[in-house]
Order: C-alpha cells, then structure tokens, then sequence
C-alpha cells in the first residue's frame, strides 16, 4: 500500500470514493442533500481541494486503486487566536473492504506531516458522534474532546 498527495490528475479515481464517503456520512445525520442531486457539487468541492495550496488531499493505493483518502487544510486564524496558523481534517474515508489495515492511521499520519510542514500548530477535525471507530482512531492517536458542535431544526 502506498499513501500519496493526490493531484488533479487523480480526479477521476477519486470521485467514487468522494462520493461513497458522502453517502456514509448521509446515514450518521441528517443535514445533507440527497447525493443524487448534489453529486456534481461534490465533484467541484473536490477539485477545488486538489487545486487550491492550503488544501492537500491524500490518498491510499492498492494496486493503483484509490482505497481510502483524507483532506488536510490550513489556514491564519482570528488574531486572537494564540496560533499563528491552524489545521482542519476531514473527509477520512476508507473502503470498507480496507479497513483495519491502519490505512486511516497512515492517511492521517501523511497528512499531519504535510500541516507539520505548512508550520500548523493547532488542528481540529470533526465527527458524527454516532460514528464510534473514527472517534475511537483519533482519541487513539491524541485528539482531545474540547467543544461539542450542536444542532437544531427550526
């Protein structure tokens, strides 16, 4: 297995996993558009991704076959912030079929090495609280609870 930054030449191999991510995160709540409607959308979330310097996307190959991916990004926080620049994750997603092989552990290793580089010295990520072996992987590797994220329809 290899683990890689991904480019926009990488697109087409990523948008099913991009997609399949979508829908998984679709059963853990209930705030997203059908992805049938919203699927092109995704694909130009995507791009910008791959394109954009503050945003790096990571993927893990089997046999040149993308088996899991993570967005790593960074940006200059308020100036009240203590932190000259921090990091978000998301978008972690693993096939099925590839998980607990620690390809999820590598991904966000790779990525946390690449927001290292880019000098971030705070990251956050966010979860489905619902989605207990995400959040079990990142307590793991020494993501802290510090907010809880609430929601309401109104």
């Amino acid at each position: 297995m290899k683990i890689r930054k991904a480019t926009i030449k990488d697109l087409e191999s990523l948008k099913e996993i991009k997609i399949l991510s979508k829908m998984e995160e679709a059963r853990h709540g209930n705030t997203l558009k059908p992805i049938a409607k919203t699927k092109e959308d995704y694909i130009s979330y995507l791009k910008t991704d791959l394109t954009r310097k503050t945003r790096a996307v990571f993927i893990a190959l089997e046999s040149k076959k993308v088996v899991g991916m993570i967005l790593a990004q960074y940006f200059d926080p308020l100036v009240i912030s203590k932190f000259k620049r921090k990091g978000y994750l998301n978008n972690l997603y693993v096939l099925k079929e590839h998980r607990n092989k620690n390809i999820g552990k590598k991904l966000i290793a790779r990525a946390w090495k690449w927001l290292d580089d880019k000098k971030v010295e705070f990251v956050t990520l966010e979860v489905h609280v619902d989605n207990k072996g995400p959040i079990a992987l990142y307590h793991k590797l020494g993501f802290q609870d510090y907010t809880i994220k609430m929601s309401k329809n109104i």
